[in-house]
């Protein structure tokens, strides 16, 4: 629910009286109808949907957001990402496996961090193929 004042903001928008005018031929100011600039809403939603609504029939939160291009999978950014979790993921195997000897506990670790960077690689390129898949006209990789 808006507050207060972001009320008082969106209602200010609505008081004023906008005239909307175009220039004719000769260069003087013609003011328009209102009904000529936005068809009535019985016109165009003869479809049966929702004005926001995507083709598909949902109507999700981002409909008129643009999606940034994820880039394509590289193994320099997975290994980045296998080192920078490596550290936590001994730590958190230190720990909590008390149990175990200390070498055990950080070979654990170890083992996750490096099984970690394939995995974010085959994600990388899953993500990557699902978006052109959907996007056609996106760019290719060089």
């Amino acid at each position: 629910m808006p507050t207060r004042k972001q009320r008082a903001r969106r209602a200010k928008s609505f008081r004023h009286e906008y005239g909307f005018v175009v220039r004719d031929e000769e260069g003087n100011e013609v003011e328009v109808d209102r009904s000529e600039l936005r068809p009535d809403r019985k016109e165009s939603s003869k479809s049966g949907s929702k004005p926001g609504a995507k083709a598909g029939g949902k109507s999700g939160r981002g409909s008129g957001r643009v999606l940034r291009e994820p880039p394509a999978p590289s193994w320099n950014r997975a290994v980045r990402r296998g080192l920078i979790w490596g550290g936590p993921m001994i730590v958190l195997f230190i720990l909590v496996f008390r149990s175990a000897a200390l070498v055990n506990r950080v070979e654990i670790g170890v083992l996750y961090a490096i099984m970690f960077i394939p995995l974010t690689y085959v994600i990388d390129g899953y993500v990557y193929r699902r978006y052109m898949k959907r996007n056609p006209g996106a760019r290719k990789p060089k």
